[in-house]
């Protein structure tokens, strides 16, 4: 009795554990992605003085040690949930422009995700799944999530990756603290990430591409107009992207009510 005592209360610590990371993968992101957007002129000029080699693509020249040092950084900050991939992405495309800013985002994301995992792992154990185990309806998904194989898996992660609106950090909490395998969780990430991450790093490259050191610089010289018709045209793209998402989302998941 008093060993199973001892595990519930050990669960009940993981439990509570895994809600205060949930919270503060929900509130630190937004606010330091401001701070990301405000300052990105002079990120990107700290970012250039790592020099390195040039890459020249795209009519883009990126020295490649600030390139590695983007990714690494990206990597480290996904993965410990306290910047948005969005701002992160912009941030790529603003400084490296589209063809080189996208991939180092992806590789960001991807090593960010397997951070993450690891993160969860170790503060929820099995505790969250557990939990979610005597739910019927949220143990049928876990149970289609796990149980199928790479495919089934990757596919499932890959659709939960795709929409714009699924908090990166929050995300990685719930699959990895449900059991997500780490391969074909990362292998997913990468690729349901690529869209939104190429949008947004499109996006930001074709703003930086007058030559604006920074986006109020931009909005000084172009107006206030061309930064709204944007943010539109990304709100349309990624309510586009989530509707898909999470229609084939609903076909691979179960559809049984809980009891």
């Amino acid at each position: 009795m008093e060993n199973q005592g001892s595990v519930s209360a050990i669960e009940r610590r993981r439990l509570i554990g895994s809600t205060i990371l949930g919270i503060c993968w929900v509130a630190l992101p937004p606010l330091l992605g401001f701070w990301i957007i405000a300052e990105i002129g002079a990120i990107g000029d700290w970012l250039r003085t790592f020099g390195g080699p040039e890459i020249v693509l795209g009519g883009t020249s990126t020295p490649l040690y600030g390139l590695l040092v983007y990714a690494g950084c990206f990597m480290v900050c996904c993965g410990l949930g306290i910047l948005p991939t969005y701002a992160q992405a912009i941030l790529g495309g603003w400084v490296f422009g589209f063809w080189l800013g996208t991939p180092a985002a992806l590789i960001g994301f991807t090593g960010g995700s397997a951070i993450g995992w690891l993160i969860c792992r170790a503060v929820s154990k099995d505790s969250v799944a557990r939990w979610i185990d005597r739910k019927p309806r949220w143990s049928a998904v876990r149970h289609a999530f796990l149980a199928e194989g790479f495919w089934k898996t990757f596919g499932i992660v890959t659709l939960i990756r795709i929409p714009p609106n699924s908090p990166f950090s929050l995300t990685n909490l719930a699959m990895s603290a449900g059991g997500a395998k780490l391969t074909p969780y990362l292998a997913g990430t990468f690729v349901g990430m690529t869209p939104r991450t190429a949008i947004a790093c499109g996006f930001a490259a074709a703003a930086a591409a007058d030559g604006s050191k920074d986006i109020q610089t931009f909005m000084q010289d172009k107006g206030i107009m061309p930064i709204i018709i944007g943010v539109i045209a990304l709100v349309v793209v990624f309510s586009v992207l989530a509707k898909i998402a999470n229609r084939a989302l609903a076909g691979v998941l179960p559809s049984s009510q809980e009891a």
